[in-house]
Parts: C-alpha cells; sequence; structure tokens
C-alpha cells in the first residue's frame, strides 16, 4: 500500500514537471531549445568560482535532457544576442577551462615566451622516431624546434619575417622562409614593404610531399601575430588537420592593452567552435600577461590578457599501448627510411633556395623608393 502511494506522488510529480517544461518551451522552435541546451551545458563546464553564469538567451534552459550536447560553443545566432562583457567573460572561461587531460606535459623550449608544451602521455604522444612537426612562427627562436628534434622529430620551421634563407637547422630541422595564410598569396608588409610569401597549410603540406595520404603529420604549433585565425579556419575546413594529433597555437584576440571588440571575440569563437568540430580537446592554456594583460573596462577591477597560448589533443587518435606501457608503431620506421625521407627533403630544399635566390635577386634590381 505504502509503495503504491509512492509510486502516485512520484508520478504526479512528472507529470506537473513535463507540463512546466511544456509550457516554458511554448513557442519556441526546436533549434532554439537545442541552443539553450547547448549554452547550458556550456556554462556548466565553463563555472569556476571567479566567474557568474552568463545569460546569454531569453529562451528558457533545461536542467535535464537526454538530447546530445554537442558544440560548447554557442551557435552564432547567440552569441549575436550576448552583451560585450558576456562574450568577454565567456570567451575567458571557455579558453581558461581544460576540456580533457594529459598525464605527462612536457616543455619543449624555453621556459620564457618561445616555449611550448607538448603531452607526451602514451595515449597521445606520436610514435617514437616517426614524428613530423610543423612548427609556424620563427623569429630566430629555435628553442622549442630543437626540443622536438631532439624527441626524435622531423621538424620544419616556417617564417618568413626573418629573411632568412631556407636551410638546414641542425639534424633534423628544416627552415622555410615562408609563412601561412587563409590562401596562397604574396602580401607586402610595412614599414619596410616587405614581401611575403603565405601558403595554407594544405600547400605546405603537398609542397613537402607530407600530404595526408602520404605522410601524418603529428603536431602542429602555430605563434603567427594573427595569421591563426583565417589559416586555421581555412586549414580546419578543407581537412589538413584531419590527422594532426597535437595542435598548439597563439591568439590574438586584439592588438592593444584594452577590452577586445564584440566582434573579435565572436570571430575567434567561431575558430574556437571548429577546433572543438574537429575533435581537438583543450588540455592547458597559457595566458601571456607579460605582453598582452590589459585593465578591463567592461569589467571593473579585473585583469586580462589578449593573447592565449591554446595547447590540444585529437580525441579522435589515441594510441594503442602494448602490455609493458610501450606503443605501437614506436621504431617501426627504419634508418634506411630516414635517410631516405631527409634526402627526400634536401632535394626539396634544395629548389627552395634556388627560388629564394632569384625573389632576392629580383629584389635588388628593383628600385629604391
Amino acid at each position: 500500500m505504502i509503495r503504491r502511494f509512492k509510486c502516485i506522488i512520484i508520478a504526479a510529480c512528472a507529470l506537473v514537471l513535463m507540463a512546466l517544461v511544456v509550457l516554458q518551451f511554448k513557442g519556441h522552435s526546436i533549434s532554439t531549445i537545442r541552443e539553450s541546451i547547448s549554452v547550458f551545458h556550456t556554462q556548466e563546464v565553463q563555472s569556476n568560482n571567479s566567474t557568474p553564469s552568463i545569460p546569454v538567451t531569453p529562451a528558457p534552459v533545461l536542467y535535464f535532457t537526454t538530447a546530445p550536447i554537442h558544440n560548447p560553443v554557442p551557435s552564432d545566432n547567440v552569441l549575436q544576442q550576448m552583451s560585450h562583457k558576456d562574450l568577454q567573460v565567456f570567451y575567458h572561461s571557455y579558453i581558461n577551462s581544460p576540456q580533457t587531460t594529459c598525464s605527462k606535459v612536457e616543455r619543449m623550449g624555453k621556459l620564457t615566451d618561445g616555449g611550448w608544451e607538448f603531452c607526451d602521455e602514451n595515449l597521445y604522444r606520436p610514435p617514437k622516431g616517426d614524428c613530423l612537426v610543423y612548427s609556424f612562427g620563427i623569429n630566430f627562436d629555435f628553442s622549442y624546434d630543437d626540443d622536438m628534434a631532439a624527441y626524435g622529430c622531423e621538424v620544419h620551421a616556417f617564417d618568413p619575417s626573418m629573411n632568412t634563407a631556407p636551410n638546414l637547422h641542425g639534424d633534423r630541422v628544416y627552415f622555410h622562409p615562408t609563412g601561412v595564410g587563409a590562401k596562397n598569396t604574396t602580401i607586402s608588409i610595412a614599414p619596410k614593404y616587405e614581401e611575403w610569401q603565405l601558403y595554407t597549410i594544405g600547400s605546405h603540406r603537398r609542397i613537402l610531399q607530407h600530404a595526408p595520404e602520404q605522410r601524418q603529420l603529428h603536431t602542429v604549433k602555430m605563434d603567427v601575430e594573427g595569421y591563426e585565425l583565417d589559416s586555421l579556419m581555412t586549414a580546419l575546413d578543407e581537412g589538413s588537420l584531419s590527422d594532426v594529433r597535437q595542435l598548439s597555437f597563439e591568439t590574438h584576440v586584439a592588438w592593444g592593452r584594452f577590452d577586445p571588440t564584440k566582434d573579435n571575440y565572436i570571430q575567434f569563437l567561431r575558430l574556437l567552435r571548429k577546433v572543438y568540430e574537429k575533435g581537438f580537446r583543450i588540455y592547458l592554456t597559457h595566458r601571456n600577461y607579460v605582453y598582452s594583460a590589459f585593465d578591463s573596462l567592461l569589467e571593473k577591477g579585473k585583469k586580462r590578457a589578449y593573447c592565449h597560448e591554446i595547447h590540444t589533443i585529437n580525441s579522435n587518435f589515441k594510441n594503442v599501448i602494448n602490455a609493458d606501457g610501450s606503443v605501437v608503431g614506436d621504431g617501426a620506421v627504419s634508418d634506411d627510411k630516414r635517410r631516405e625521407r631527409h634526402n627526400q627533403q634536401m632535394q626539396l630544399l634544395s629548389k627552395e633556395q634556388q627560388w629564394y635566390s632569384k625573389r632576392q635577386a629580383q629584389k635588388r634590381q628593383q628600385p629604391k623608393a
């Protein structure tokens, strides 16, 4: 009798709760409901003691659902509805909230600016002896590249700003005086109006014979002073990073010590949505307070940074671990194969040197302004 009475009470409560939900969502489209669910999930993921909840949409929020939660970054429609301050709070909360963990993080390069983190956990690290790294943005600091080479990787370093010819930097680091962009183009950079040759990541891979069907690209590091936004969007859309295990990049959401614009936040949140969509999960973020700290006017008394080094691992790739703890694939590439790859890259580097010399000669022949 008591059990039957309890069941009646529970059923009645469930009916009342369902009626409330129906009344709350009356008049809202299914897309609005899904956005509301997604926003609630995002707030839950990002919430911490110092960050208030963000009232981003007037639509009611479901606190219980069996519907799949997709991307933690809301749709453009929701982002546009958010206030400037709410966007800023959400952006900083999002990028500073880890989405996964790495049990073994190694610092590659200097401890100061120029060094980057690397996830050396067996589940996510590249196979020893068969590791390919693209490093965009050098500024004469090869400390990260040298450490990745010492780890056992073949490293390709790119920077068009150094006015340095293509060369072999150490045994495993190949330097290219070209940059990365959203399209293949030549741009003129002030104040000296030097010409920079930019390629998409996909084009870089094809030029170096590293297309996904030819060889896996394990790690990409990008510090390219604002070019990360469009170049990464293009690479993610084209599938040029589909086989990459670790992606690290610095965001530059502003270029002054003041609150970034609302549009800038939306653009970078679109990028972060795409990064998440392709399987990359943030495990570590560094705030660059040395060079990019600012006192927010939107958030009185709050110090923010407009540059962040974001480190992600691709959740689509996990190594197979042997019973002894080793990784399947370690040592699978022979010395002969590595020598063959090196000889191939030296031939490509020789062609690049010829192109660079020809371009330098053309620049010398141009009349000075």
